[in-house]
């Protein structure tokens, strides 16, 4: 019963009390006031007690209620203590599964570092891991890379070869069709190689134990105290069955007169960051792809690390009177500059399509890319007088280097293989030489038809190169030249099919 039932109680009580029967009237007075003396006293017994009552129920009440709470905060309590327990055994949980992907993360990348043959850097990731939380995967690790170190070979610089290609045909029966182009066609024929054989012969390159390295991995200039240069050469250690070799391609500006032939129009940035290729197909349509030389050999590489020594791709020469990498970037090509050339169509974008070059540019190189001097206009760098050879490398300096690649260039590919002088090694007496050499070039590189031929000067480095072209694909097979047998065993098997043969010779 509660508190106020009670009272209604008790109040009901009293009044059926007063509304009781009557006495007589002379016992009635005394009745009264014996009735009022002696129901005073009880009234307040009774009024004392439900007060006791009303107090123990209301106590008893407030005991059971902290009883409750106590109990409820006692079970929340641990039920806090329970989760928390649970959120750390959780976090534990996480942690321990961060640990493990961190793990392999960090053994992977380690890896990657060891397949492009980086052993230190690899070696430094895992050391600092392995000293930050030590662990037996990397230990084990880190012993079999100081295994591999100790079985390395230094490759001797004079005896690296260095390949070159033109820009890859990606429809041979376009671009080798004389009825459509002409004398041009067989110019194709001859200096050009088809896509599929360029991946044949990387897929042969790498299964012989060729790896690509850079110019600059062959070694470099340093300042002496004198205020002297002096070519050092580089250290580039390599596992016994392996052996370096230098890739370049030329004229990877997209010219206009081939536009329509079945080549890439120009290079661009794609959605994953990298370098890759825009074709024109036969009905205009522009498709995004695999159509020369960087995107195939990017897709080679990530399939294949260990056939780029740290990262080293190949060397990409560019001319300047169209412009590079399809974009007509030189001044000949600006209505607003006093060397614009009314023969050619003014780019009125030329502003955005020098930036755009300037992006690609430095995308090749994050890419592992070199960057190199191929002239202004494709000269004959040997055969013209001094005075047009230091006109044509200025405009290049002018327009592509300094404009384009930050001023930064230091290879020249010499057009037409044409060198500035013969065998005999360079000297400043050499005008031609010189000039270059105070504008900034440490690396030479002509054409050479010997297997290697390099030349480590004192203040530069001079290579020459091999073409791989339908020429000598022809040659090797049809006319006993055996110029390729240290890079392929069959170039028959390379041969594209789809060739006019014979192959003619360089017009």
């Amino acid at each position: 019963m509660s508190a106020d039932n009670m009272l209604h109680s008790y109040s009901s009580l009293n009044n059926k009390r007063n509304l009781g029967q009557g006495k007589p009237h002379n016992s009635k007075r005394r009745g009264k006031k014996r009735g009022r003396r002696g129901s005073n006293g009880s009234e307040l017994i009774k009024i004392l007690l439900l007060i006791l009552v009303v107090l123990g129920i209301f106590f008893a009440g407030w005991k059971l209620i902290k009883i409750i709470k106590g109990n409820f905060a006692e079970s929340k309590s641990e039920t806090e203590i329970n989760n928390k327990d649970g959120e750390q055994t959780l976090a534990s949980s996480e942690v321990e599964t961060e640990n493990i992907i961190s793990t392999e993360q960090i053994i992977a990348e380690a890896e990657h570092f060891k397949l492009q043959y980086d052993y230190d850097k690899a070696l430094e990731i895992l050391t600092k891991a392995n000293e930050e939380n030590p662990l037996p995967e990397f230990e084990a690790k880190i012993e079999d890379i100081k295994k591999t170190k100790e079985s390395l070979v230094r490759q001797d610089i004079n005896q690296i070869p260095h390949i070159f290609f033109h820009t890859l045909v990606v429809e041979p029966e376009n671009c080798f069709d004389s009825d459509k182009w002409g004398k041009q066609a067989g110019g194709y024929n001859s200096l050009m190689t088809t896509i599929p054989e360029f991946e044949k012969m990387i897929e042969e390159l790498y299964q012989k134990g060729y790896v690509l390295v850079g110019l600059h991995d062959m070694g470099r200039t340093e300042k002496q105290t004198d205020g002297t240069e002096k070519f050092v050469e580089g250290d580039i250690m390599l596992p016994p069955d392996k052996k370096a070799i230098v890739m370049s391609q030329d004229d990877v500006c997209y010219y206009e007169y081939m536009d329509g032939a079945g080549f890439a129009i120009r290079m661009i940035i794609g959605e994953d960051g990298r370098p890759t290729t825009v074709y024109k197909d036969p009905d205009g349509n522009e498709v995004v792809g695999d159509y020369d030389l960087v995107p195939i050999l990017d897709k080679f590489i990530d399939e294949h690390p260990d056939f780029s020594y740290r990262g080293a791709k190949a060397c990409l020469a560019f001319t300047g009177y169209n412009g590079i990498l399809g974009y007509r970037t030189d001044e000949t090509y600006d209505p607003d500059s006093p060397m614009y050339d009314s023969s050619k169509t003014a780019n009125t974008n030329i502003e955005a399509d020098r930036e755009t070059a300037r992006q690609v540019a430095k995308a090749l190189v994050d890419d592992g890319y070199e960057l190199a001097s191929h002239s202004w206009g494709h000269r004959d760098m040997g055969a013209i007088s001094f005075e047009h050879m230091k006109k044509d490398t200025d405009r290049w300096d002018k327009n592509v280097n300094q404009e384009l690649l930050g001023g930064l260039c230091d290879i020249i590919i010499f057009p037409k293989g044409a060198d500035v002088a013969d065998w005999h090694p360079y000297t400043h007496d050499n005008e031609k030489f010189d000039y270059l050499w105070n504008k900034g070039f440490r690396y030479f590189c002509n054409v050479d038809s010997t297997k290697v031929w390099v030349q480590a000067g004192k203040d530069y480095l001079r290579q020459g190169r091999r073409p791989l072209d339908g020429l000598a694909l022809w040659n090797d097979i049809a006319n006993g030249k055996n110029r390729l047998s240290d890079l392929f065993d069959d170039p028959n098997a390379i041969f594209d099919q789809r060739r006019p043969t014979p192959v003619p010779p360089y017009a």
